[in-house]
């Protein structure tokens, strides 16, 4: 089992560089960032992983954008792989934005992860122009045109939202056949867009009977899709709290998708997670600044990490 670690969102150039070479120095499979380009003021009902559809963080709270992080890190890192938690894919124009995934992954070496999702925050859709009720038709297609440029040697696409043809795209992304695109969200639409599109299910804030109880949704969608279920991987994403190792516990983190307890009971989680056909964990940390993200890091790679590495 694979454990990655969701980039704390800081907009300090060396506390990043620090968090993610450390990652990389312990030996976690990857470092992914979120994405928004804006938040509303006062907030917002629509969050779909809190009871009251608020979200986690305050709107004036300072948001990098994602596809820049990940080029900064690029350049910081020299093996760890990185990648999105998730891009909203409607957002940026699909032919830009697999431009800036393949020539991501040509200058990191091939390290790039495509994680995909199709937004739910309707103010940000609003203020970008792009349609709120069009997210999911757009996300399809966008991540077809995605793979007919990094795959095609003469790429040609017709579609509803977007079309072209007699055109070159170079360089294609250093990974073949292409970047594996992780596909966001906990929804039916969701597992049918991961049955047909994704190289893994990466669905966020849920808990593992509750990929377990969908699994045979996604199994039997990929059938559908004339595509084996093996080959689509399980990614499960959710907030850690260790409670033995001296820091307070959040009121905040308290949701069906936090794992909140002490070091054997969090190795518990692991085990549970391997045994329903969970492949990675993601995890982000519910404490204040770079310091202490990187101290829970570090218990995480020193109790737990050998322990989801020796489960394969």
């Amino acid at each position: 089992m694979k454990i990655g670690i969701s980039i704390p969102r800081l907009p300090d150039p060396e506390a990043l560089r620090r968090f993610a070479q450390r990652a990389e120095q312990l030996g976690f499979e990857s470092v992914l960032s979120g994405d928004h380009i804006v938040l509303p003021t006062g907030g917002t009902t629509q969050y779909p992983y809190t009871a009251d559809g608020s979200f986690q963080r305050p709107s004036d709270e300072p948001f990098l954008e994602t596809m820049t992080v990940l080029g900064f890190l690029a350049a910081c890192t020299n093996s760890i792989k990185l990648g999105t938690t998730v891009i909203i894919v409607p957002y940026r124009n699909p032919v830009v934005q697999a431009k800036m995934f393949s020539s991501l992954d040509v200058l990191s070496g091939g390290r790039m992860i495509c994680g995909v999702g199709v937004g739910w925050l309707e103010k940000e859709f609003e203020t970008l122009s792009v349609p709120y009720a069009e997210r999911g038709p757009m996300t399809d297609e966008y991540l077809e045109i995605f793979k007919v440029l990094w795959t095609q040697d003469n790429p040609e696409y017709h579609g509803k939202f977007c079309s072209f043809d007699g055109i070159q795209f170079t360089p294609k992304p250093m990974q073949k056949p292409h970047i594996p695109i992780w596909v966001g969200g906990h929804t039916n639409p969701a597992l049918r867009r991961a049955a047909r599109y994704g190289d893994c299910w990466h669905t966020t804030r849920q808990t593992p009977d509750f990929v377990a109880e969908n699994l045979p949704y996604l199994r039997r969608h990929a059938e559908r899709a004339q595509r084996d279920p093996a080959s689509i991987s399980i990614s499960l994403k959710r907030s850690l709290h260790f409670n033995d190792i001296g820091f307070p516990e959040r009121a905040s983190v308290r949701s069906g998708g936090t794992v909140i307890g002490n070091t054997q009971e969090v190795l518990d989680d692991v085990y549970y997670c391997r045994e329903l056909g969970i492949d990675q964990l993601t995890y982000d940390f519910r404490v204040e600044g770079v310091d202490s993200c990187i101290r829970v890091m570090e218990h995480l790679a020193d109790r737990v990490l050998p322990v989801a590495e020796r489960l394969g």
